[in-house]
């Protein structure tokens, strides 16, 4: 990508001067992030990025991309909106490159479909994926700038809150494969319903030449869909797994693929093997070998706050799965619990985006933690007051540290699961440090 690529893709207006024909080196959004022959885009959002326009020059940008005219020492491209900016040149990039694009969304399962899915490619074809939580209209962008000319398969996941977003992603990087995990209730105080939620998820499609597409065939919502749709479903998508053997660290079950029967191990509980199933079935998709897809998943660890199994030095077993909580993770994290007979923790944050939805959804958890015996809980959070259940109430993750300090606490199993904005991972971090 030179000057030239960045001028077309943004349709912009070069004001100074510079040769076209020159390169550079990344795209940055953050001044202070910027190095030497890097490009500042100035978004507009909770700051300004034009007010950082010195900052980005002093630390060495080539040129600037900008929505009104600024005091520069350098070139810079003027644009109509410079979000929009990133998300043409990251249309232009894919063009350009032309990577295998997998774009995958859902309620649930999102990130640990994609990690999965890495671990099974990345064996075959040196793949782009996003990074942390990089699956919106500034984060896909930002995954897509690390294009090469080697890059085989772009995997990004698709977020979104309301209508019409992923729509804009998907005809941003044009996949040409599509996973969707389920369809549940995150979300649902933005958008209404779940048929609403369903409607969102299926915008994965508008940036589709060919629908290519693999769902999670438990989902009630997913298999409503129509047969226009579902006549694009590939021929492994009906793979199931049966003969399961599944705790709270490790899962086991068979397959049959070109009639011969094979068994899959995996460190990952029962509520998460449709994610398993999804990755293998696209994998396939995909020409990997199902000998090498065995291999990859017995490797397989979770990271990133989900499922993460740690041990503290007082013998306490710590489920750290306080990325993001939802009706059905949060209960299906649950169900594994009721067959652990060791004394338990819960440590249970607000579930956030419900909505008017609130009140009755976080009352519906309580039959599920009713079935879990020999437990304490304790739930963090305004909305997880409307659960009446026997607990201990606090309003953040500060007074939970403050009670905890208190407490002489081994040999538990400790559950941590909330919402981001629970914050929550500070829990496991007093813990582990303790």
């Amino acid at each position: 990508m030179n000057i030239n690529d960045l001028l077309i893709s943004t349709n912009g207006k070069l004001i100074g001067e510079i040769d076209l024909k020159d390169s550079y080196n990344q795209i940055k959004t953050s001044s202070l992030d910027v190095q030497d022959g890097d490009v500042f885009v100035a978004l507009i959002g909770a700051n300004d990025g034009h007010k950082y326009v010195e900052s980005a020059i002093e630390n060495g940008a080539k040129i600037l991309i900008v929505s009104k005219e600024v005091e520069s020492s350098i070139p810079y491209i003027l644009v109509k909106d410079t979000t929009l900016a990133l998300g043409d040149i990251a249309h232009y990039m894919v063009k350009k490159y032309n990577p295998r694009v997998i774009a995958l969304t859902g309620s649930v399962g999102k990130t640990t479909t994609r990690n999965l899915l890495y671990s099974l490619l990345k064996n075959k074809y040196n793949v782009l994926t996003n990074e942390k939580n990089f699956n919106n209209h500034l984060g896909v962008p930002l995954t897509v700038f690390n294009l090469k000319d080697d890059t085989e398969v772009l995997l990004t996941e698709l977020g979104m809150n309301h209508l019409n977003e992923i729509s804009y992603l998907s005809k941003m990087i044009n996949p040409e494969t599509a996973i969707i995990t389920n369809i549940g209730s995150s979300h649902i105080g933005n958008l209404g319903s779940k048929k609403e939620i369903l409607k969102a998820k299926l915008e994965i499609l508008d940036g589709m030449d060919k629908k290519v597409l693999f769902v999670n065939g438990d989902d009630e919502l997913l298999k409503s869909i129509d047969d226009t749709i579902k006549s694009g479903f590939n021929d492994y998508n009906d793979l199931v797994g049966y003969d399961l053997k599944s705790n709270l660290y490790s899962s086991s079950f068979k397959i049959k693929y070109n009639n011969k029967e094979y068994e899959i191990s995996v460190d990952l509980p029962e509520h998460l093997l449709e994610d398993v199933l999804l990755s293998i079935n696209v994998a396939l998709h995909y020409g990997v070998d199902i000998d090498d897809i065995i291999t990859s998943l017995k490797e397989y660890k979770s990271f990133d706050m989900r499922m993460n199994i740690l041990k503290d030095k007082n013998g306490n077993t710590i489920i750290n799965d306080c990325y993001n909580s939802s009706f059905e993770s949060l209960t299906g994290v649950l169900k594994v619990l009721e067959n652990e007979t060791q004394k338990k923790l819960l440590i249970l944050g607000s579930i956030m985006e419900l909505g008017d939805y609130s009140k009755e959804i976080h009352q519906s958890l309580k039959p599920y933690l009713d079935k879990i015996n020999n437990k304490r809980v304790i739930l963090v959070g305004e909305a997880m007051e409307d659960l009446k259940i026997d607990a201990l109430y606090f309003k953040n993750y500060e007074e939970v540290l403050d009670y905890l300090k208190g407490e002489n606490i081994n040999d538990t199993l400790i559950l941590i699961k909330g919402s981001r904005a629970m914050k929550l991972e500070n829990v496991t971090t007093y813990f582990m440090e303790k």
